[in-house]
């Protein structure tokens, strides 16, 4: 049966997704704030996580524990999660409990206490976090690649967690204040996907963020030019190494993004790909092999990670060189690029028949675009894609080979790296 989409925005400035999917006994529910770590100051490092943490540790009517109690009584979960340009929180339920758990919900997201106690006590948690990613090799790439990219002094360079040093810092009135110039109506997005009535879903956001405050969008700093730089961190006990590389790709609304999109996908992003096809199945390089796109309103970036033995490290490199080197030359081929058509197509269709994929797209359209984009159409510019726009991308994207870069590993691994820096950059 097919899906209905109905977009509405209320007076305080919050947009709505409802996504009637008659068939479905499940709801899946979303919630978002335009907030993220680009948008903190320096003295606020950190600071959109640790609120998001806070969020669950209670409100004026429910204590922490009642708030699992009440969501995981309705045989529902929530999760959340703070990035660059956004924070969410997302949960999932049998379609009759919307109503109790959007109550929950929306109560912690507009009432939390912050009690001082449990500030300190989340503080103690987000130190442990912190510690985590840095026993997690292909978790502090992420952070040490962003720095090399973006630079250390920028938003989009700083850790999303913070540092041990910035948390120390933040007290009760900064999170206070943050809380309330970030979770405001103009900032929020509700998107609501599964067997539901979308006019009583209206009537139930509208009641239950009646008293949310309009507020205004936050202030963020624009985004560089990614940078030609690179972060090493010795991991003595690791026996491989991780490497990640950057690339300027597009922002989010840069209509080059389908092409850029399917180049991802014949470059690295499924079993087929030239990377994968390179270095692991012919030169038996590595186990994993990947490429990905992070996109932002005002820039981003084409990601490459390997994890392999550092015997096999220089061979790898300059095997990643040869790849981008013949998409220059040559570009890719029709064979190719309607696989990749193909791939990218068939895995949103596949996705779109659940609950909570259909809450993600209609949300995050809202967020990043401020209306629904129907994926049909989205699928009808990908399919428009030539052969030429995508050897453009090749080239714009490698020629020259400009690439921040970020190792964890061994020092004798550091060496091979900056040397292959200082051969293709």
């Amino acid at each position: 049966m097919p899906t209905e989409t109905t977009i509405h925005r209320l007076d305080n400035g919050i947009r709505l997704a409802a996504v009637r999917m008659p068939h479905m006994q499940s709801v899946s529910l979303g919630l978002w704030t335009d907030a993220g770590s680009r948008h903190e100051s320096p003295q606020e490092h950190g600071m959109a996580h640790f609120l998001e943490h806070m969020l669950f540790k209670g409100t004026p009517t429910r204590t922490a524990v009642q708030i699992s109690r009440e969501i995981e009584g309705l045989g529902s979960s929530i999760d959340g999660f703070t990035v660059e340009d956004h924070t969410g929180y997302q949960a999932k339920a049998p379609s009759d409990q919307f109503e109790k758990l959007f109550s929950v919900l929306a109560d912690f997201y507009q009432h939390p206490t912050l009690d001082p106690a449990d500030l300190e006590s989340e503080r103690q948690v987000i130190h442990e976090e912190i510690s985590m990613v840095r026993d997690q090799p292909a978790q502090l790439l992420e952070d040490l690649l962003s720095e090399a990219a973006w630079g250390e002094t920028h938003p989009l360079g700083r850790s999303i967690t913070g540092t041990d040093e910035s948390l120390d810092e933040i007290r009760r009135g900064d999170v206070l204040d943050f809380f309330q110039r970030a979770y405001s109506g103009k900032n929020t997005v509700v998107s609501v996907a599964g067997n539901i009535d979308p006019d009583s879903i209206l009537e139930i956001v509208a009641r239950e963020f009646s008293e949310i405050s309009p507020g205004a969008p936050l202030h963020y700093e624009s985004a560089p030019q990614p940078r030609v730089d690179h972060r090493f961190e010795e991991a003595l006990e690791q026996e491989q190494a991780h490497v990640a590389l950057s690339l300027r790709g597009v922002a989010r609304h840069d209509p080059r993004r389908y092409a850029l999109k399917l180049l991802d996908v014949i470059l690295g992003e499924n079993m087929s790909s030239r990377l994968f096809q390179e270095l692991r199945e012919e030169r038996a390089l590595c186990y994993e092999v990947q490429s990905d796109l992070v996109s932002f309103a005002d820039g981003g970036l084409i990601q490459i990670y390997v994890a392999l033995s550092p015997e096999n490290l220089e061979e790898a490199l300059f095997a990643i060189s040869k790849v981008a080197k013949e998409l220059v030359n040559d570009g890719v081929t029709a064979e190719e690029l309607e696989d990749a058509k193909s791939f990218v197509i068939g895995q949103s269709r596949i996705s779109l028949e659940n609950t909570a994929s259909q809450m993600m797209w209609a949300g995050e359209s809202l967020l990043f675009f401020d209306d629904w984009l129907d994926p049909e159409e989205i699928h009808r510019r990908i399919e428009a894609v030539t052969l030429e726009e995508v050897h453009h991308e090749a080239m714009r994207l490698f020629s020259p080979f400009r690439v921040s870069s970020a190792l964890v590993g061994p020092v004798e691994s550091n060496h091979i790296v900056e040397n292959w820096r200082q051969s293709v950059c």
